[in-house]
């Protein structure tokens, strides 16, 4: 580009970089101790580096005047005029090949559908990691029913007998493909981001494993709670209860954006806790009240996409990990190369997957209220 008659050029800046830190002023102070010229006027904290008072005001009515003196010599002639940006522009495409390319290949910014989804569930049940080898068991209380997901990672059973739990395991697996051609075609790094929405996919068919356990578990000790309104205080406050009663402690509400809409809509500044009200009025962010965290989930199923975990019309109560359940992870989340090459197929693989399980050892830790005409999903029941 610059072959081509132009010359390159300082951009002239607000101010002169020799007023980062300038040279000191030189001679001698107060007590005829000499000063050098060479020596820096500001230490590495940036305070001003002098003797006593008098050498500091020399100090800064020296900064002071170099100051005007560098303000007074930018010129606005020194920026590009808009006749040098065109040329510029206009070499960049006429006839250097290699600066075409650098400008044809300028990634074009993704235009993201939705917002990546972050799971939730392992921080709902206490999540542990398996050695190899290891059998994983639980002891519980006596006369209390757990519930297990079976190795098929959706059915669930109720253990009633025992006092000790041996969970199944089960695999969350996900295998996108990508042909060479898209790769060559698409302006984004399409192999990073479907790697992105892969580990997404899992976190939400973690969630989804979940909450279908949490919603089979609320009704063997609590009675499930019919929402005839909109969800307001008082809905909150019976979920609590059917919890607290036991003699535990709720530690997070866990509802759909539709239900976050209803307490927007519903509870007044006046109904927070001095807390959630200071956090409300100085950020904006409802993240809990009375002390108890409130998880949201978004998100609407559509036609051979799975992208909501806790459907709409559900709000849950549950207690601290630790009172709740267990989630073990034997093989954390592994991503592994299959490509179809072999099969003569210009495509890459990628398996990920990772071999959890999930119990619920307390059914008393979960509650759940539900609002009339709201349909359950089938991947729940």
């Amino acid at each position: 580009m610059w072959a081509k008659g132009l010359n390159k050029k300082k951009i002239a800046a607000l101010h002169d970089e020799r007023l980062l830190n300038p040279k000191a002023s030189g001679g001698t102070d107060s007590r005829g101790r000499w000063i050098s010229s060479r020596d820096d006027m500001f230490d590495s904290k940036g305070t001003i580096n002098a003797y006593d008072y008098k050498d500091l005001i020399t100090q800064q009515q020296r900064f002071a005047a170099l100051r005007d003196k560098y303000q007074r010599n930018v010129k606005v002639s020194e920026f590009f005029s808009p006749e040098e940006k065109a040329r510029i522009v206009e070499a960049a495409f006429s006839g250097d090949e290699s600066e075409r390319m650098r400008f044809g290949a300028e990634m074009i910014p993704l235009i993201l559908d939705r917002l990546d989804y972050m799971g939730f569930i392992r921080q709902v049940f206490k999540t542990h990691e398996v050695a190899q080898g290891q059998i994983i068991s639980y002891e519980k209380d006596v006369n209390v029913a757990a519930l297990v997901i079976q190795e098929d990672g959706q059915t669930i059973e109720t253990v009633v007998k025992g006092n000790r739990v041996f969970p199944p395991e089960f695999w969350v697996t996900a295998f996108p493909k990508i042909n060479m051609a898209e790769i060559a075609r698409r302006q984004f790094d399409i192999v990073d981001r479907t790697h992105d929405k892969a580990t997404f996919q899992i976190m939400l068919q973690e969630d989804r494993a979940g909450l279908a356990e949490l919603y089979q578990a609320s009704s063997l000790e609590n009675n499930q709670i019919t929402i005839t309104s909109s969800i307001n205080k008082t809905v909150l406050e019976n979920l609590q209860y059917e919890v607290e009663r036991h003699r535990l402690l709720v530690d997070k509400f866990i509802m759909n954006r539709a239900e976050l809409g209803d307490l927007k809509k519903n509870i007044n500044a006046i109904d927070y806790d001095p807390v959630t009200s200071r956090d409300v009025l100085l950020t904006g962010i409802f993240a809990s009240i009375w002390g108890v965290n409130i998880f949201i989930s978004a998100g609407v199923d559509e036609q051979g996409l799975q992208n909501v975990s806790v459907p709409e019309g559900m709000v849950f109560a549950v207690t601290e990990g630790r009172y709740l359940g267990a989630m073990p992870i034997r093989i954390s989340l592994t991503m592994l190369p299959a490509d179809s090459f072999v099969f003569g197929k210009f495509q890459y693989g990628y398996l990920f997957g990772e071999m959890i399980g999930m119990a619920i050892l307390n059914a008393r830790a979960v509650a759940c209220g539900i609002k009339s005409g709201a349909t359950i999903p089938k991947w729940m029941a």
